[in-house]
């Protein structure tokens, strides 16, 4: 498991001013990687991830602000999907 580095995850587009939605292009994530969007959410509700190698859309595991691959995910370029509660910024 490894935090991501905002490099690997950047922000493509993004919605709201108090629920909020956004997606990121993931870079080369591996299951268990984590991904903490909290300079754009205050929580996050929910969280989809679709991958090369996930080649659908799941659910990931989410706590407050942090985001976790899911398993299957090996050396994969991906994109997630954010719902939350928008953050200050």
């Amino acid at each position: 498991m490894a935090a991501l580095e905002p490099n690997r995850y950047p922000l493509m587009w993004m919605n709201g001013e108090s629920d909020r939605v956004a997606l990121y292009a993931l870079r080369d994530i591996t299951a268990t990687d984590t991904i903490d969007v909290v300079q754009q959410f205050t929580v996050v509700k929910r969280a989809v991830i679709m991958g090369t190698t996930i080649a659908a859309a799941v659910g990931a595991s989410v706590s407050n602000t942090t985001v976790t691959v899911p398993a299957g995910a090996n050396r994969d370029g991906a994109y997630l999907l954010v719902y939350g509660v928008a953050g200050v910024a």
